[in-house]
Formats: C-alpha cells, structure tokens, sequence
C-alpha cells in the first residue's frame, strides 16, 4: 500500500511538472501558440462569415453602407495603364460627387506630382534636342492637373486622401485632417500603438484639400494574412513629434458622420477599465480594438455585388442609387497594381475590401472581440482541466479518464463556439484542448505502468536475480527492473592480466582467488571513485563504462584518470602477492595488465534473457575497446586509447601510436597511449619527445622510413621513459622491415591481423 501511494505522489508530481510546462509555453506566446489561434478562428469565420446583408444599427446617420469603386483591369482598358492623368481622377470624382455619396475615400496614395500635367509635358518635350522650333507656351498656360483634382477635392468636401507606412526612408509627414481626444490617463495613445517612422504620402496640394487624410497601412500575420488592422497608428508629426493617425476606414466613417473628433481611452497603468488602449469612439459608434490600437477585422467573403468598375463611373452607366448615401472607396483589382492580399476566406483579395470589411462590420456592429480577459479565461480553463485530471487520474481507470476528458473537451469546444456566434467573443479552444488531450494521455500511460508494474513486480522483477525463499528478506527495499535499454555516449574500458593462464597454472586455486580479488579490488576502487559502472569480470579481465546510468559530464577524462590509477596500482598490487607467495614458499609471478578505452555510441541496458539480465553496454564502441586492450600486447603498451577518447582528454600526457585497422573493423582508427596526467603533460621533458615522436610519425606516414628511423633512434629513443623502450623497439623492427621490403601503396595504416 505504501508503494503504491509513493507511485501515486510522483505520477501526481510528473503530471503537475508537465501541465506547468504547458502553461508557461502558453504565456509565452511563442509563435506556435499564435500559429494555433489561427488555426481556430480562421476556422469559424470560415464557417461562420459575417453576415454581410444584416441591418445597419443606426440607421439614422444616413450612411447606406459602403461600395467599391473598382479600377479593374477592364477600366485600365478602357482609360488606359495607371496612373491616370489626375483629370481623369478629378473626372471621377466629380461623377462621384453627382451621385450625393456619403464620404470618397482613395484607397490609393498620390505620392508624385502628375508628370501628364500641360506644363510637365512641355517641359519634356523642352529638354530633347530639335524641340527649340516648338512653340509650347501654350501648354505652359494650361491648368495644371493636380490644381484640377485638389479643387475638385475641395469643392465635393467629403473626399479621403491615403497614405501608407513604408519601409523606405521617406522625409515625408501625413496631412492631418482629425483632433484625437484622450478620454483616459496618459501617457499619449501613441506610446501603445503600432508605429512606423516613414509614410508614403498624398502630395500636400491634394491631401490639404481633402476632408480626411486616413492610413491604409496593414500589417499581415507572420503566415502572409491580413487578420487585424491599426485603427490609429503613429509616426512623425510635425516638429519632430510623434503624432497619431486614423486609419483610412476610421476618416471615410468620420467624414461620412461629418465628425471633427475621435475619443480614445488609455491607461498607463492596469486599472479595473484595461491597460493600453482600452476603447475608441466615433460619434455613437463603439469600436472595439486591442491595446495597441488593432481592430480583428470579421469577413464575411468576396461578395462581386460591391464592386463598380471605375470605367463604368467615368462613362456615366452608374444608376445614382448605388452611390447615393454610400462611403464610396476608390481602390483597384488589377493584378499588376499589386494590391492583392490574403484573408483567412480568401487566399488573394483586393486590399480595399479589407477596409470595405472593416467599415461594415463598424455599421452593422458586427464585430470579433479578444481581449486580456479573454486570454485569461481560456489560462484558468486550461489549469482547471489539467489539475482535476491530475488528481483523478491515480484513482480512476483509463476509460472514466477518457470520458472526462471528452467532456472536458465537448465543454471547451461547445463553449468556444457559442461565444464566437453569440458574441463574436474569441476564446481558443485548440491549445486547451491539446493541454486536456496531453494531460489525458500522460496520465493514462503512468496510470497504466504502474498498473502493469504492481501485477508484475512481485512475480517477475525478483525472480532474477533471488530465489523465492530470499524474496521476503529484500521486501523491504525492493528495486524496479525491467529489460530494454537506450543509445549513450560512453566510455568503455576492457582490462586484461598479461600471462593469466601461465600464472594461474603454478598456483593452487585459493591462492589463484585471493590473488583476484587482490587485484581486482583496487582497480574496481579506481572505476567507482570515478563515477565507473563496471560491467562484468571475466576471471583476471574488467569491462567497464561511464556516462550509463548516469551521466557523466567529462567521461573520457575520467576513464584515462582510472587507467593511470590502475597501473599506479600495479606495484603495491605485486609488493602483497609477493609477500603471499613468499609465505606459501611459490614462485611469485608479477602481475602486468594491458588497458584498452574507446568513446562513442553504445547501446546500454538491461540485457539477457527473462530469467537472467544484467545492465551491460553493447556496439562498435565496445568491440573496439576490447580489440585495443588485445592490441597492447603488439605495441608493448600498458594503454591504448582511441582517437574520440584521446581528443576528449587532450590536456594529459597522450601520444600518437598508429593507424590501426583492428579486426573485425574497415576503417582505420588512430590510436594513442597514454604516459601520465596534465601536470606530466605540460613538463618540457614530454613536450620535447612528443613533439620528436610526432615528426618520426609523419615521416613514416610519408614512406619516408631511413628518416623515420633516424628520428626514432637519434630523438625518440633517447628522450623516451624506460616504459616505452620495448614500443620503440618494436617499431624499429617494423620500420626496418619495411625499408627492406618496402610496402606497396602504402597508407600508413596497419592492418591488425589477431585480437
């Protein structure tokens, strides 16, 4: 019963770990957790667009909702390529204007004086040659197009010039046609809102005639679609200030209701009302926006019927009642005017039918809220899902855990959906559904293993390792086992006494075992001390590893410290079997031992069989650790390493011995022996016969044997310890056979042929 309430408590812990982790990647409002909230609320106004035929809630301003005025491509046809001549546009507008709408806003930015302009054209024509014999003062005396359209701006008085946030260095500032009054605390609006410092903008004659002057600067999401829009937004004003300005939607509203002022609340601080901008008013419409100033704008879909060619216009084919008490924007469809966007209904849609979208939902008060509280409330939802999970999952089975989470899931969906439809309220249900679903599944894998565990434990785990008459002596501290294993990084090390069986054949068996284990004791001393798992003892070997089970941040240090100490070992090791040997009146035979290290992937585990298994390491890695410790009896070194476990060890005293391809391998390995530790490294005695050993190295690697030779014995030999004397002797050997049998396509590598 105590087991299975611990087991309880750390499942409880796990779930409670998992669910915080859950939570904070939700606060953190990382770009996938964004990426999900669209992937929901495009989904709704997907299936739920916006009823674009719903009645207007004020009727009584007289606005009769808004058209486009479309310059297509069959308008470009008929009038020819944009830009128009400004007396064209001045034309449409005075067409326009017969039609008694309610506000014109150009969804287009004039941002160049009109070079069709009479006086413009003869200035051209001035400036090529054979133009002197022209009389064209005539032309000079013409009005000049951009005065023509600035007094037909003028003159309707309900016309909305543009311009629009650019990522180019523009010295240019928008006109400024509305008075922004703060209903709330400062500071400014404009220290919450989006903010560019450059504007493409209207040329001033135009802009300083019209009406309104609006932004249509629209900010698409990081996949490319157009889903909110900055009602207000900042950049320079005059004098080096920073300055706020409407958007085009929020001035063709405001000079359709023959407004001067539009009031915005903001706080400085969170009050009970909000933090940021909290609201924005029109007359006596409410706008709903974040604290930053962006509307969610709620399609309703491309609907043809608000769309009327411009040519249609200019060629008066327009019947008056399509205009007539209409906000009337100018803008265009023709693909190559690129200004073509995406919306979560449509892949490519003209950019002024976003503002068309914005203002209709603004007059049928239609809108899509989503505000901090909102963010809340889907915060508590997720942590109250998660947290009664967590405390019913250790004492409920799977499928009652699964019917809650079904329920937990129909509620937050159902629940979801109903505001969106009722209220145009926008609470995600996809990352609380996730939480829910991820709780479910980790709680009903733990509730499962440990399920499965307790049937099992009892009658399997100890059965490996005890007989059923011990099992009730280790009740009380039993240890969870299982088969099965993981990929590591280690170390492994592979020892061997030289001669054993020669030795073990002059000694009776107890002196045998008791010389074993007097051997065995300090080396396995050693391994522990530096966080070493030994593997297994094979008589007079050792196979040991480290980074498994636990890790071990610098291993193949550590593995070539325990080598040194084992050799370090040896005498005191020999000086006790000695002494042995002189009591029993036997030969004493002193003990050598070879050491192989290799570093890299094994695979490391539980392994064996159901009835016996043992945590053991298997790979590439292992085999050649083995082969290394066999191949010390060739080089005559107590220690060979691999190049991983070398490179990782750099700082002790390491030499390079071969290019050695052992058996069972393809490819050569490059191997080192190791003399001493990093203070030995460091002395200049090692550096000066490391750094002649590595030049007779490369003269062999070269086939340059007579010089290989003459820096191994003039150099090497000379400088070397007494332990590497029976090394160097034995490459002298090689290199003299091979000057006198020179190798053919010789590599450098030498090829192993015995273990």
């Amino acid at each position: 019963m105590g087991r299975s309430l611990k087991g309880r408590f750390w499942d409880i812990l796990v779930l409670l770990a998992l669910l915080a982790g859950m939570v904070a990647m939700h606060q953190s409002n990382k770009p996938l957790v964004k990426r999900l909230n669209f992937i929901a609320f495009d989904y709704y106004n997907r299936i739920f667009p916006r009823d674009v035929n719903a009645p207007l809630i004020m009727p009584e301003n007289g606005i009769d909702g808004v058209v486009i005025v479309d310059i297509d491509e069959a308008s470009l046809q008929h009038k020819g390529q944009f830009p128009w001549p400004r007396v064209i546009v001045a034309d449409l507008v005075e067409k326009l204007a017969e039609m008694q709408p309610k506000s014109i806003a150009f969804d287009i930015v004039f941002a160049e004086e009109d070079w069709t302009s009479p006086a413009k054209v003869a200035e051209l024509i001035e400036g090529r040659q054979g133009s002197g014999s022209l009389n064209l003062d005539v032309l000079h005396d013409l009005p000049d197009h951009d005065d023509i359209l600035a007094e037909t701006i003028r003159k309707t008085g309900n016309v909305v010039t543009s311009f629009v946030g650019s990522e180019q260095q523009i010295p240019s500032i928008p006109v400024k046609t509305v008075r922004l009054f703060n209903a709330g605390v400062s500071p400014a609006p404009e220290d919450f809102l989006f903010a560019t410092g450059n504007f493409a903008t209207t040329i001033d004659r135009l802009a300083s005639a019209a009406a309104g002057n609006g932004s249509f600067t629209l900010r698409p999401e990081s996949d490319g679609v157009i889903r909110r829009m900055p009602m207000l937004i900042a950049g320079p004003g005059k004098n080096g200030t920073v300055d706020v300005y409407p958007s085009l939607p929020l001035e063709a509203l405001r000079v359709a209701l023959g407004r001067r002022v539009v009031t915005v609340t903001s706080y400085k601080e969170p009050t009970p009302e909000g933090y940021g901008i909290t609201d924005l008013k029109l007359g006596d419409y409410h706008i709903p926006i974040d604290q930053n100033g962006h509307i969610l704008v709620y399609y309703s879909g491309h609907h043809p019927e608000r769309y009327i060619p411009a040519w249609e216009v200019l060629d008066g084919k327009v019947a008056p009642e399509k205009i007539k008490n209409k906000i009337v924007l100018i803008g265009t469809s023709a693909e190559g005017l690129k200004d073509m966007r995406s919306s979560p209904l449509d892949k490519i849609v003209p950019g002024v039918e976003i503002h068309v979208e914005i203002l209709e939902q603004i007059l049928a008060g239609q809108h899509l809220e989503r505000s901090e509280y909102f963010a809340l409330t889907e915060l508590m939802t997720m942590i109250g899902a998660g947290v009664l999970m967590i405390l019913l999952a250790p004492f409920v089975g799977t499928a009652a855990l699964a019917s809650l989470g079904f329920l937990i899931l129909t509620g937050i969906s159902g629940a979801s959906l109903y505001m969106y439809q009722q209220s145009g309220i926008l609470i995600d249900p996809v990352y609380p559904a996730i939480v829910t679903l991820t709780m479910f599944m980790a709680a009903a894998i733990l509730s499962n293993l440990r399920a499965e565990h307790e049937k099992r434990f009892y009658r399997e785990a100890f059965g490996h390792y005890i007989s059923e008459e011990l099992m009730k002596e280790v009740l009380a501290s039993p240890e969870k086992l299982s088969l099965g294993g993981e990929e590591r990084e280690l170390s492994v090390m592979f020892t061997d006494v030289r001669n054993f069986t020669s030795i073990a054949e002059t000694m009776p068996p107890d002196a045998l075992i008791k010389m074993m284990n007097d051997f065995l004791t300090p080396m396995t001393s050693a391994i522990m001390a530096q966080r070493g798992t030994i593997d297994k003892y094979m008589g007079d070997a050792i196979m040991a590893f480290w980074n498994a089970p636990v890790d071990v941040a610098d291993h193949p240090r550590r593995a070539c410290l325990v080598a040194l100490e084992m050799l370090g070992q040896l005498d005191a090791v020999n000086e006790q079997i000695k002494k042995d040997a002189q009591k029993q009146k036997r030969v004493f035979h002193r003990l050598e031992m070879g050491i192989g290290l290799s570093t890299g992937l094994c695979s490391v585990g539980n392994m064996g069989s159901k009835q016996r298994f043992a945590y053991s390491a298997i790979g590439d890695s292992v085999n050649l650790a083995a082969r290394l410790e066999g191949q010390t009896k060739t080089y005559k070194l107590p220690v060979l390493l691999g190049a991983k476990t070398a490179e990782a060890a750099d700082d002790l005293a390491l030499l390079e011995v071969d290019l050695l391809t052992v058996k069972g391998r393809t490819e050569p390995e490059k191997i080192f022996t190791l003399l001493g530790d990093a203070d030995y490294a460091g002395t200049p005695k090692f550096q000066s016969l490391k750094k002649a050993h590595n030049d007779m190295l490369k003269h062999y690697r070269n086939g340059d044997f007579k010089k290989a030779r003459e820096i191994l014995q003039e150099k090497c030999a000379a400088k070397a310890p007494k332990k590497l004397a029976e090394f160097y002797a034995m490459y002298l050997e090689r290199i003299e056979n091979y000057i006198k049998n020179p190798p053919q396509n010789w590599t450098g590598v030498y090829v192993a042929t015995a273990k």
